[in-house]
């Protein structure tokens, strides 16, 4: 079946992730990454966002993208490409070890894709949708979200396209929470979703926090997915004899790190590599 050309704002965002497969000596880990397309001199630098704990210790690395059928048009399958020799050279992490923010120049990913026969088909966020200060502060402290990932690594395997879920703001978005700059959704939030872009999406109409309706649609990157919040259960365990077992509960918090946060990664990722500062780009303290 035919399906509609890529071109709405929710077409677009389904475009933006990267299926990320972390491999060490001993385990395979799961997670999201998403595009950010920053203008440079030669045109442009694809920047992949993620986090620190879904590369870290690791020493290859796959990455699985739907395929391009053409630039305007996906293909129904996905194309994947092992980086073998990953490591700490390859990414950079927000210079505050709590803030749990990496980032990696993502052109020779793409390319090496390019090369092995199949193109991605891609939307990258660009860098002016990274939602500033001002716009933060005309939010309600209570405003609905969406996240975009691979929640315990499932993934349409017909179109390759990820998952996109819906929640809310469980801590208003122009706070820090803990000090840190970040704040909570209240949405389910679950391994391979770390890395997760959280945007601001509302088709067709939207208020404002002086309660004034909009028409039209408004799109803002708000953060990235970094983890979430857990509570300990004891349960029962019923086996030769009986014993009480401790677990995690996901309580359905996510923790995501603010824009302002994701830029500073950007910066400390050109920095790192001797680059100059992406062009036209709004410095990190302008974003919420």
């Amino acid at each position: 079946m035919a399906r509609p050309p890529v071109e709405t704002i929710a077409d677009h965002l389904f475009f933006t992730t990267v299926f990320i497969e972390a491999f060490t000596p001993t385990a395979r880990s799961m997670g999201t990454g998403f595009i950010i397309n920053y203008p440079a001199q030669e045109g442009h630098r694809l920047v992949l966002i993620t986090n620190k704990h879904v590369f870290d210790g690791a020493e290859q690395v796959a990455f699985t993208m739907p395929a391009a059928e053409n630039t305007a048009e996906p293909a129904s399958r996905g194309t994947r490409t092992l980086v073998t020799g990953f490591g700490a050279q390859t990414w950079v992490g927000h210079p505050d070890s709590g803030v749990d923010i990496g980032a990696m120049f993502f052109a020779d990913v793409v390319k090496a894709m390019e090369n092995g026969g199949a193109a991605p088909f891609y939307r990258g966020f660009r860098p002016e949708q990274l939602v500033t200060r001002d716009t933060a502060n005309s939010l309600d402290s209570i405003e609905q979200i969406t996240m975009i990932g691979y929640p315990n690594g499932l993934f349409d395997q017909s179109s390759m396209l990820p998952i996109a879920r819906r929640g809310q703001t469980a801590t208003p978005i122009f706070d820090d929470y803990n000090n840190l700059p970040a704040f909570l959704i209240d949405a389910s939030v679950f391994p391979g979703s770390s890395g997760s872009p959280v945007v601001l999406y509302d088709r067709g109409t939207f208020t404002t926090r002086d309660g004034s309706t909009h028409s039209g649609s408004r799109m803002a990157l708000l953060g990235v997915v970094a983890a979430v919040h857990t509570r300990q259960v004891n349960g029962v365990v019923q086996m030769v004899s009986a014993g009480i077992a401790t677990f995690d509960d996901m309580i359905d918090l996510g923790i995501v790190f603010k824009a302002s946060a994701i830029q500073e990664t950007v910066f400390a990722l050109h920095e790192a590599n001797g680059l100059p500062l992406p062009l036209a780009t709004v410095a990190h303290e302008e974003l919420a």
